[in-house]
């Protein structure tokens, strides 16, 4: 696989140095060039290159910290400096688009959300304008943008081309070549579920972690496998298709065409499905939310079952992987309160002994915006002109360095 095998060259070591100064930035605040050596890892003379790299593209300011009472002229700082660009994260979902304004360093200043028709020219129509809208409302032009990144419910190739995405109706989709061609800014496209465990490295739940996996439900229940400090894609890129695992022989129909798919009993057109068999129109997990936190017991007995069934896919999971965590996220996480009791039970009643007291299951940091808050991690890889895996690799070495 590329992340363990390709052999870096010149210009990616001084990318991959570039990033891990800047995380380093991102994560500890403001820092001496003396400490970026302490907390990276790099020698002086690598720390003050990019140093004046980052300086030479604004992403940076100098200041001078107050001495407090100490002899002698106090050291420069170097900080990032959020005031001089942005970042755009969106994600797509069958009849949805949702985008995110960021500063640099991911604090929010903008959001839209808006509706789109079932092709491919239809939602990118809408994803133009629903980044303009944003950018329009606290206005900022593209001079500004750095970079954009984009999560789609898809099998995702490592090119960011769409593989297939049943839910979306979509196959052989060159999205991120699309995107590059209308935006003159870089352009980062993924799998939504990849792009929620970027957002959970990077930002969340999961920044001292280095094995952790998501599972993220919306039209679909994707997975992302974050092993040994990176993310695991596997030798296509389409590694983590949890939703796909069966859990029933001969159940239910799933979107793929099989039957019996986890995706087929979480989703949330699945879960609407059987709530409607029993007599209650809850067409999203929001409503199924608040169905379920006024004590609905119909909704509170679907629920349960689905938690079964995922925390024995969670427990194989954890037998196989040994993870220090289980993130669930995306609009998912409007269900996971009544999901997470019956969920940690049923770890601890079928994953072996040594593992399940080690593995934590928990909500997203960012709800229902984790794999929005991706697209922003994916456009700050974008604008480090990183490939995902360099990416991935640094921030955790940025981490386990500080």
């Amino acid at each position: 696989m590329a992340g363990s095998t390709q052999r870096l060259n010149p210009a990616l070591i001084r990318r991959l140095n570039v990033a891990r100064v800047f995380h380093a930035l991102r994560v500890g605040g403001p820092a001496s060039q003396t400490e970026l050596v302490r907390s990276t890892g790099l020698d002086p003379a690598t720390v003050s290159a990019v140093a004046r790299h980052l300086r030479d593209e604004g992403l940076v300011t100098t200041t001078r910290q107050p001495s407090l009472g100490r002899a002698g002229r106090p050291p420069t700082q170097l900080a990032i400096d959020a005031s001089v660009g942005v970042l755009v994260g969106a994600r797509l979902e069958p009849g949805t688009v949702r985008v995110l304004v960021t500063t640099l360093v991911g604090e929010s200043r903008a959001t839209w959300q808006g509706s789109a028709g079932p092709t491919v020219d239809d939602a990118l129509e809408t994803l133009a304008g629903g980044v303009e809208a944003a950018l329009g409302e606290i206005g900022v032009g593209w001079d500004q943008v750095r970079a954009v990144g984009v999560g789609v419910p898809a099998l995702m190739s490592l090119s960011g081309r769409v593989a297939y995405g049943p839910n979306l109706g979509w196959r052989h989709v060159p999205l991120q070549e699309r995107l590059a061609e209308r935006w003159s800014v870089p352009v980062a496209v993924d799998n939504d579920t990849s792009a929620a465990a970027l957002a959970e490295t990077l930002f969340g739940a999961a920044r001292d972690a280095r094995d952790f996996v998501v599972i993220a439900g919306h039209s679909g229940i994707g997975g992302a496998l974050y092993l040994g400090g990176r993310l695991y894609r596997g030798s296509g890129g389409f590694a983590g298709e949890i939703g796909h695992a069966r859990v029933v022989d001969g159940g239910r129909r799933c979107s793929c065409g099989d039957r019996g798919c986890l995706e087929a009993y979480l989703a949330e057109d699945a879960l609407a499905a059987r709530l409607a068999e029993r007599g209650r129109d809850l067409a999203t997990y929001a409503a199924i939310g608040t169905a379920a936190a006024a004590g609905d017991s119909v909704v509170l007995e679907v629920l349960d079952e689905a938690a079964t069934l995922l925390g024995r896919v969670i427990a194989d999971l954890v037998d196989v992987l040994d993870p220090e965590m289980v993130v669930l996220a995306g609009a998912l996480s409007h269900v996971v309160p009544w999901l997470l009791p019956t969920v940690e039970r049923t770890l601890a009643d079928e994953a072996l002994g040594a593992y399940r007291s080690r593995c934590r299951v928990i909500a997203s940091s960012f709800g229902p915006e984790a794999v929005t808050m991706g697209g922003v991690g994916l456009a700050m890889e974008a604008a480090l002109s990183l490939p995902g895996w360099l990416l991935d690799q640094d921030a955790a070495m940025s981490r386990s360095a500080t």
